[in-house]
């Protein structure tokens, strides 16, 4: 594809979060997603492999789906307004056949194997914005969406989703697939944050955003497939080495790092919401997945190739240095952060 034309898909993608946002009507809602699926499909191939193309009929499947599903849930909702004493009934239904259509989209469990496939597939980049910038569309949708039958559903998915995502990852030794379950998992906990309160789940999605993008670009810099070749990164390019464990450690919520912070607001709205038992289900499935974490992070910042010993230490200084200077004091200054934002947003 030429180069010369991404920046028109890239447009086409932020028109598509414009026009959801400003949409009355689910008739552009649903034009709106259709508008962002189908200018990031060609960006998926950029680099014509066979395994982009397949990830590419993947997700272009399950998304051709989730739309034929939006649509009909659109037309439940526009015939009450004829048929008289099946409104109530009828409107909640197609209202729920639009939330499980944006579940599809999103990749929530029981519809989240399409997720790991794909990013298996993709380059780290593509994967980096489908994992982030594509979820915006549909979070706007699911927002939407929220009330009191809808929230309960979403909780209920999104406890599932944190705990399967930490399981999933569990016998993964492939980097893109344990970046796909992070991501189910964040997803589990991003959207029982919007359920409590959009304020809540933009920053959750924020803070994720802010924590994954460097993973993503160091670990397409090293070129890494699988746990062992992160392993011998550490000889060639020890700094993106330490920012990949730093970046694991944030996404698995230990503290003082930045992604703690992002989990604890999330628990802490809940409990004061009084939905103990969401809690306590999203504390279950960080719990399993900090075992793939702190695997990753092991790996990066204690485990030492056989000649490393021999390596310059030259990589301390300069530039390179400073950056990763400033990602650790960033990760560490969390609290801070995520402090001011919420005391801003009471």
């Amino acid at each position: 594809m030429s180069p010369y034309i991404s920046p028109l898909f890239g447009l086409a993608m932020g028109s598509s979060v414009l026009l959801i946002s400003s949409s009355t009507h689910w008739v552009f809602v649903w034009l709106g997603l259709e508008l962002g699926t189908l200018a990031f499909i060609p960006m998926l191939a950029w680099w014509h492999s066979s395994l982009e193309v397949e990830a590419t009929v993947k997700y272009f499947i399950i998304q051709a789906m989730a739309a034929a599903v939006f649509f009909f849930g659109g037309l439940v909702m526009t015939s009450t307004e004829y048929i008289s004493g099946l409104s109530q009934f009828v409107g909640n239904f197609g209202e729920v056949l639009i939330m499980f259509s944006i579940i599809m989209k999103l990749g929530l469990v029981p519809f989240h194997y399409w997720v790991v496939d794909v990013v298996q597939g993709l380059n780290y980049l593509p994967g980096m914005v489908l994992l982030t910038w594509q979820k915006v569309p549909g979070l706007m949708v699911l927002v939407q969406l929220v009330s009191m039958q809808n929230g309960l559903i979403l909780l209920i998915f999104g406890a599932l989703s944190a705990f399967w995502g930490g399981l999933g990852g569990l016998g993964q030794t492939q980097m893109r697939k344990l970046l796909a379950f992070s991501s189910i998992a964040h997803l589990g906990w991003l959207v029982s944050g919007c359920v409590v309160g959009t304020m809540l789940g933009s920053m959750y999605f924020i803070l994720y955003v802010v924590l994954s993008i460097p993973v993503f670009v160091f670990l397409y810099i090293l070129n890494n497939t699988h746990l062992n070749q992160v392993r011998a990164s550490l000889v060639s390019n020890p700094v993106a080495a330490m920012v990949v464990g730093v970046g694991f450690l944030s996404l698995a919520g230990l503290p003082p790092f930045m992604g703690f912070f992002g989990k604890w607001l999330v628990l802490t709205w809940l409990l004061n919401n009084f939905l103990v038992g969401g809690a306590v289900a999203l504390v279950v499935g960080a719990l399993v997945s900090l075992f793939y974490y702190l695997r990753v992070s092991y790996m990066c910042m204690v485990i030492l190739g056989p000649q490393q010993i021999m390596v310059s230490l030259s990589w301390r200084k300069g530039f390179m240095g400073s950056l990763l200077g400033g990602l650790v004091v960033l990760n560490l200054l969390g609290l801070l952060l995520v402090g001011g934002i919420s005391s801003l947003s009471k």
